[in-house]
């Protein structure tokens, strides 16, 4: 297996059809292939040709999606090899703050939340008890909630993170973003308006805006794992 100095790295940068290869503790690997490394480039922060080791320790997702393409050789002084330096219009602050990862804290809240709310509804409706109800409603709501603040980090790791990549899957995002959080603030003034909900006969209405939940949040969830992991 071919052993790559620092320099020979960095002539295989995908630039004028050359291979991209980035290394990572201690590895190369060949990402041409990968749709995240179109022309050298990766978010359009990160370059091919260089060791990006340190800069896995920033990432939102781990080196296991190195696992994903071919290992092209090891690389001989990774210590002196080039690094990612953050871009420089990031202020510092962003960058502290990036490092605490609050997108990927707050988002898993209201995924959790607004799809099980469906779910304790059928529970209700299939046992009759109230309290799935109740948990049912004060799903929806804490979910509705929770979108924003997770919708918000999400921009501020689109801005600084991803330097306002103009891609499709971005722009779903986002507008999905608004749409989840519109919708579910809708199915929790709806249930409210209603008031406490008969076990019978079914509120098909009712019923029908809980489960369109479900389906929403996972477009959303897989716009985002698209962002992080890329496309197998």
């Amino acid at each position: 297996m071919k052993e790559f100095t620092p320099e020979e790295l960095a002539e295989f940068n995908g630039q004028d059809g050359k291979p991209a290869l980035v290394a990572y503790g201690g590895k190369v690997y060949d990402v041409s292939q990968s749709r995240m490394w179109r022309n050298g480039q990766h978010m359009k922060r990160h370059d091919a040709g260089a060791d990006h080791t340190e800069v896995f320790a920033q990432a939102p997702h781990g080196p296991e999606v190195l696992e994903r393409v071919t290992q092209a050789g090891t690389l001989k002084a990774p210590a002196a090899a080039k690094r990612q330096p953050a871009p420089p219009d990031t202020p510092a602050w962003a960058d502290r703050l990036l490092g605490l990862h609050p997108h990927p804290i707050m988002v898993h809240f209201p995924q959790a939340f607004l799809s099980f709310a469906p779910v304790f509804l059928i529970l209700f409706y299939a046992t009759g008890n109230a309290a799935f109800e109740r948990t049912a409603f004060h799903l929806a709501v804490a979910g509705a909630l929770l979108a924003v603040p997770a919708a918000l980090t999400g921009a501020f790791h689109w801005a600084f993170k991803y330097a306002r990549a103009a891609g499709g899957v971005y722009k779903f995002k986002i507008a999905m973003s608004a749409v989840v959080i519109v919708y579910s603030a809708a199915t929790a003034a709806a249930h409210y308006s209603k008031g406490a909900l008969a076990p019978a006969p079914v509120d098909a209405a009712m019923l029908a805006m809980y489960l369109i939940l479900a389906p929403l949040v996972a477009a959303l969830g897989h716009a985002g794992g698209i962002i992080v992991f890329g496309k197998k």
